[in-house]
């Protein structure tokens, strides 16, 4: 039994790894005395087990070399079917279609944003959403931005630009539309000097987002500026509500609204004060309180106002405006500005108060003293007087 046990052949015995040949660049000679070289050693598992034939032979001497036709036989990889092989060409097709079409879009990109370059700022037009008042044309801040400019010899940092491309609402020569950068455009054109300019492509709601994020980071628009910009925005459909657009342009509901009030105020009401640009956010509340409840007193005292010389400064306006809110004690002299409200009839009210000179004024609702009752008007004031 254990003699025929150990005649038995045993597994393995007879077979030889045929091993690429010596000229291989990945092969390596053996030696019983150093083994396999350590490059070699490294690929067992992988390039030689893959590429080995296993093949009954004779084993394997010491500086045998093995045939290179050997060696390419064993290497050479499976044919694939008539099926695989189509399949596989459509699919390298279709990935290198995809990879030319992302090379060219990235090149019409680079194109369209393009580097700051020196234009005619006469070639470029504000955009339909600034509304800029033109007091932020003029005074010290504008002054101070033209001396920086001119000084410079042209806008340091570059305004952004669209392309208007074939709209039919652009003048003839026109090329471009503001995205940002109005002031300075501005400061540009009077000077006479080319505008540094950064050329890109963006649809109406990223213009308006981006015009307004940066304004609020350089010399910001004023509360009616801002209040302008949002209703035409609104009107124009770009944002569907006051959340989308406060969300748009990351700013809270409350300060849309109170900016869109302000912009809404009468004409006189703003034209009572310096400029519709010294009118604060804070203010919108009370300006619109006062207007809601006595609208007659309020006109009237914004077109006096509005006469006044010299033109009384905008924090005086607003107290003049809503006069009205503050009601004065009788027999306790009011600090300044004094108010009464006359209740003249169930319909009908009438204002005294102090404007920003200390002159007394008289406010009476529109019909309630016809021209031919001022001589009753007058003898009473002089009898009371």
């Amino acid at each position: 039994m254990a003699s025929a046990a150990s005649s038995k052949p045993r597994k393995g015995a007879g077979i030889a790894f045929v091993l690429p040949a010596a000229t291989d660049p990945v092969a390596a000679p053996v030696s019983p005395a150093a083994g396999l070289t350590p490059p070699a050693a490294g690929r067992v598992g992988a390039e030689q087990a893959s590429a080995a034939a296993v093949t009954p032979a004779a084993p394997l001497t010491a500086g045998t070399p093995v045939p290179a036709a050997a060696a390419a036989v064993a290497a050479r990889p499976a044919p694939r079917t008539g099926v695989g092989l189509l399949t596989a060409t459509v699919f390298e097709a279709q990935r290198l279609e995809g990879r030319i079409e992302s090379l060219q879009n990235e090149v019409e990109k680079l194109n369209s944003e393009r580097g700051a370059q020196l234009m005619d700022p006469r070639t470029i037009i504000a955009s339909r959403w600034a509304n800029r008042h033109p007091d932020s044309f003029e005074g010290p801040a504008f002054e101070l931005l033209q001396r920086e400019i001119q000084d410079a010899g042209g806008n340091v940092q570059p305004i952004k630009v669209r392309p208007v491309g074939n709209r039919a609402d652009v003048p003839a020569g026109v090329l471009y539309e503001i995205v940002f950068g109005h002031r300075r455009h501005r400061a540009c054109l009077a000077l006479g000097l080319p505008v540094s300019a950064v050329v890109q492509p963006v649809d109406d709601t990223d213009l308006f987002v981006q015009m307004e994020r940066e304004n609020r980071g350089r010399e910001s628009l004023s509360a009616w500026e801002q209040g302008r910009m949002y209703l035409r925005a609104l009107e124009d459909r770009l944002f569907g509500s006051n959340t989308k657009l406060a969300a748009a342009i990351g700013r809270g509901v409350s300060d849309i609204g109170k900016a869109m009030r302000i912009a809404k105020l009468p004409p006189e009401v703003t034209g009572a004060f310096p400029s519709p640009n010294a009118i604060q956010f804070r203010w919108a509340t009370n300006l619109e309180r006062a207007l809601l409840k006595h609208p007659d007193a309020v006109l009237s005292a914004a077109r006096e106002l509005s006469t006044q010389k010299p033109r009384p400064a905008a924090a005086e306006v607003f107290e003049g405006l809503t006069a009205c809110l503050r009601p004065v004690t009788v027999g306790v002299r009011p600090s300044h500005p004094a108010h009464r409200v006359l209740a003249l009839r169930p319909d009908a009210e009438g204002h005294v108060r102090l404007d920003a000179q200390g002159r007394t004024l008289i406010q009476l609702p529109a019909g309630t003293l016809p021209p031919e009752r001022w001589d009753a008007l007058e003898r009473a004031l002089k009898a009371l007087l």
